[in-house]
């Protein structure tokens, strides 16, 4: 299930973090998500689990820069 978020400044429903600009993977079930609302161009930040549908974006990108043990670690 793909993690929905309402904009803090002018409240705008339904931003979808499959939608971000960045993400930045704490560990590998959790990133900080950023992007820009597109109701008011505000930005947001968001730390949230990572979609499923990510995972194997996120995977590639840690094998390119060999961080597989940091993903792996728990």
């Amino acid at each position: 299930m793909v993690q929905v978020l309402a904009c803090p400044a002018c409240s705008a429903e339904k931003l979808n973090v499959l939608d971000c600009e960045s993400m930045m993977a704490l560990n590998a079930q959790i990133a900080l998500f950023t992007m820009r609302c597109p109701t008011c161009a505000a930005r947001i930040s968001s730390i949230q689990p990572i979609p499923p549908e990510l995972r194997g974006e996120l995977r590639a990108a840690a094998l390119a820069v060999d961080a597989m043990g940091y993903l792996n670690a728990k």
